[in-house]
């Protein structure tokens, strides 16, 4: 989404002719929706569509939007995705395990939470503690929301389209620089405040995960603080794209390819390399796998995993300044780098996550390779999609989307395992319940999945055709099929297909390297800037991180900076006279 936002934007608003060069045979990368075809009892072919990834977005078809939806009104196509609102979604606690099964439900709005689940399990002190949480955090929203996405810039000049949101900004700087990209360490334990009720910690390390693959200390102050007032706020809601996220991809795509410049999303192109002047100080175009050299004018965005960056960089004199330390690849200072991992193996031979930063010493923090090389990989991913046979089933009594916390919000019994254990939270997405199109009639899709904790260590050297591999697919997601039948309990029964992802299936088709949610927060690039001119870098590796508007954010950042300030400021110009800002 992130190289998709920047190239509708260059090709839309600066009329920049955009090539996008994608490996996979669908556009949108983690987001993509892909259609799936199944023969039901009768031997009839019925055709489903299944959504690869996210399933909740907030701030889409209600103000304040989120970057997302302003780069699809900047580009003029907001019109392309109807957005479907819903305002709860059902929580399950240990399924299938008798009297400590529980069931609520997360209504978005003002007081709605505090007055339920959060009086119920947290109590007073719970409450008492969200409200100053909320209080205490405001400001680090109330900036985000005042300064437009089309505002941002990636690089020395980013400060001059900011000065056009100068209260705004002034406001973000008093709040310094920890704040508005550090992590929620200091408002979990200190010195800003301290999150006393076990509950309410519980809840916000579960929120976190959701969004970054981590717990709330460690996921970015700025992302908890915007969900924190986006859920309760008034006219707080969820949002689903009729037919799919495919949708959402479908619109970008059309903003890309807009127009008579002539650019194009090419799929099915893997990039070799990303080629450079015979110095290494200028990015000139691309080269693909086949061999063809793609010619750049202006400069190149990728959108690749900044773990990739070493790969797809081969000339030596552009490694050794991205290196900053006059060092070739091959010495031993490159050759001895590799990411640190949030899940690591315990004592017991299973797998943890560490709740703290892992510590690596990679020599010069000026280095950018470096930073790439090492940057902490999150945990990957487990999916589980599957048509259902929908005879008989009340879909109107049940949510769009529950989250099913296998062992309990608080984890294992002993509390070290937590929200954030491995397979513990698991997402539902139930969107027929919304959008009836995604599957004939008589039908419905729906998908369970891990998000960020399956480790990938599990997987690591298996071979896909492997007996051993199929066998361990069918293990791992039964975890999967129970938080399908807490809400569906025949599930199994009325499956048309299913299909298991693994971590080696993200890796594979996604080229994700590890199968990784994505780079932890503390190592989160600032900026796309890098030492090389014409080379900027977006996607989840760069702040605000993981996340569909955050990606969106910094693919128009990398947008922004293809251009001239001056150019920029006569773009939102242009976008605050037509009322898009």
């Amino acid at each position: 989404i992130g190289g998709l936002c920047a190239g509708a934007i260059l090709n839309t608003l600066y009329k920049k002719k955009v090539g996008i060069y994608e490996s996979h045979y669908l556009p949108g990368g983690c987001a993509h929706a892909f259609p799936h075809s199944a023969n039901n009892e009768k031997g009839e072919k019925v055709n489903f569509t299944f959504d690869s990834g996210p399933t909740i977005v907030l701030g889409c078809s209600k103000k304040p939007f989120n970057p997302l939806r302003q780069v699809l009104n900047a580009i003029g196509l907001s019109e392309e995705v109807d957005w479907i609102p819903y305002s709860a979604w059902g929580m399950v606690e240990n399924p299938k395990n008798g009297d400590k099964e529980l069931r609520w439900r997360v209504e978005l709005g003002p007081d709605l939470f505090e007055q339920g689940p959060l009086s119920q399990f947290g109590g007073k002190e719970a409450r008492k503690e969200f409200q100053e949480l909320r209080e205490m955090t405001k400001d680090l929203v109330s900036g985000a929301i005042a300064i437009p996405a089309m505002a941002m810039r990636t690089g020395d000049s980013a400060i001059i389209p900011l000065l056009r949101y100068l209260p705004a900004l002034i406001g973000l700087i008093q709040q310094g620089e920890e704040a508005t990209q550090g992590t929620f360490a200091a408002y979990m334990d200190g010195p800003k405040y301290v999150v006393k009720s076990q509950w309410l910690r519980d809840w916000l390390d579960a929120l976190a995960f959701s969004l970054s693959g981590l717990p709330a200390s460690r996921t970015a102050a700025a992302a908890m603080a915007y969900v924190l007032y986006d859920m309760h706020r008034s006219g707080a809601a969820l949002d689903y794209p009729r037919g799919g996220l495919g949708k959402v991809i479908d619109a970008l795509v059309k903003g890309v390819e807009q127009g008579e410049l002539n650019s194009r999303v090419n799929l099915k192109n893997h990039v070799e390399s990303i080629d450079t002047t015979d110095d290494g100080t200028k990015a000139v175009g691309l080269t693909l796998k086949n061999g063809k050299k793609i010619i750049a004018k202006d400069g190149v965005i990728s959108n690749a995993p900044v773990w990739s960056l070493k790969r797809l960089i081969s000339n030596e004199n552009a490694r050794i300044i991205l290196n900053a330390d006059g060092e070739t690849s091959e010495k031993v200072v490159e050759g001895q780098r590799s990411p640190r991992q949030t899940w690591t193996s315990n004592e017991e031979g299973g797998m943890k996550i560490n709740l703290q930063r892992p510590d690596v010493n990679f020599g010069d923090e000026s280095s950018l390779m470096a930073k790439c090389d090492t940057s902490e990989q999150t945990g990957s991913f487990l999916h589980l999609h599957v048509a259902l046979d929908a005879t008989e089933l009340d879909l109107d009594s049940l949510e769009a989307h529950y989250t099913v916390m296998d062992r309990g919000l608080s984890g294992d019994d002993d509390g070290v395992d937590g929200p954030c254990g491995e397979l513990n939270m698991i997402a539902v997405s139930n969107p027929c319940v919304l959008d009836r199109s995604l599957a004939p009639d008589g039908y419905i899709v729906v998908h369970a999945y891990g998000a960020g904790n399956e480790p990938y260590g599990i997987w690591e050297n298996l071979e896909r055709n492997s007996k051993e591999y199929k066998e361990l697919k069918e293990q791992r997601a039964g975890v999967l099929w129970k938080a399908i039948e807490a809400i569906i309990p025949d599930a199994r029964k009325r499956a048309v297909t299913s299909m298991i992802g693994s971590p080696l299936t993200h890796e594979r088709f996604l080229r994700r390297p590890r199968g990784t949610y994505g780079s932890a927060t503390e190592d989160y690039l600032k900026d796309g800037r890098t030492p090389i001119q014409g080379l900027v870098l977006c996607g989840d590796g760069v702040f605000p991180g993981i996340g569909v508007p955050a990606v969106a954010l910094s693919g128009a950042s990398a947008a922004n900076a293809m251009v001239s300030p001056f150019k920029q400021w006569q773009c939102l110009d242009e976008l605050k006279a037509k009322s898009l800002i």
